[in-house]
């Protein structure tokens, strides 16, 4: 998606703010590649950032909201989730490649540096935050989305939804896997 490729060579080193719009097809794009979320796009967003130069790394900032939609946990109706989506990463420069066993003059050997833990990589003068926004969409949806908080789902004998009234059921039956732990009896510990 060509709003989110920052070019590097025109940023400059104070906050330069950017903005990008996210159409409804793209986040369901995200939302439907593999593997497929349970969720919808409820809507297009529109991304506003910052981007920072730092010498040869770039901090990027930005919050959006993403209008999801997609169906309760308990009782199958749908959620609609809007909250803000907030993406913080900085950008260095990928390394020349090195031959197999030369040393950088900078690098005493170690194969790990903590410092870049948390930096991507970018290469000719072009970052592309496709990957970061996406990522940061799909960890924003939650793993059991409820439609309230008190919501009771649905029957497991007849699937009516419990939120509109009790359906009659004797749902009093133990599962004959877990009638075995009816009859323990526990003890309280005394201090």
């Amino acid at each position: 998606m060509e709003d989110l490729i920052l070019n590097v060579d025109a940023l400059e080193e104070a906050n330069q703010p950017f903005e990008a719009d996210l159409p409804r097809e793209f986040l369901d794009g995200i939302l439907r590649a593999d593997p497929p979320t349970e969720f919808h796009a409820g809507g297009a967003a529109h991304l506003r950032g910052a981007a920072t130069k730092m010498g040869r790394k770039v901090l990027v900032q930005t919050r959006f909201h993403v209008p999801l939609m997609g169906p309760c946990k308990r009782c199958l109706t749908p959620v609609r989730l809007e909250e803000p989506v907030e993406l913080t990463r900085t950008y260095a420069p990928k390394e020349p490649a090195h031959a197999p066993g030369e040393r950088r003059g900078d690098d005493p050997g170690a194969s790990f540096d903590p410092g870049l833990v948390d930096e991507d990589r970018y290469s000719g003068k072009e970052i592309d935050l496709t990957p970061a926004v996406r990522e940061q969409i799909l960890l924003y949806i939650p793993p059991a989305p409820l439609c309230r908080e008190d919501c009771l789902g649905l029957c497991p004998k007849c699937g009516k939804d419990l939120n509109e009234g009790a359906c009659g059921c004797d749902r009093s039956v133990i599962d004959p896997r877990w009638a075995a732990l009816k009859g323990i009896q526990l003890q309280k510990k005394e201090k």
